[in-house]
């Protein structure tokens, strides 16, 4: 597998890219490129789906999120 060094995933699909700031809620983020996003918002349907409680899982949309380091370059 291919890891991204500026993601804080494992399911990366690229050694580089964009990563962008996933808010976890209470002040905690993660920072992941688009395939360990994806990966992340499926996990979280997933367990909201699984506890009966889908509103303590919550998704974010990959393009509303802020692109760590503030650069748009890919």
């Amino acid at each position: 597998m291919t890891l991204n060094p500026m993601c804080c995933g494992s399911h990366c699909r690229s050694a580089t890219g964009l990563v962008r700031v996933y808010p976890l809620g209470g002040g905690a983020n993660l920072v992941l490129c688009k395939g360990c996003w994806d990966w992340e918002n499926k996990y979280r349907l997933g367990r909201g789906y699984e506890t009966g409680n889908r509103g303590a899982f919550p998704t974010v949309n990959w393009e509303a999120a802020e692109v760590y380091g503030g650069e748009e370059s890919k």
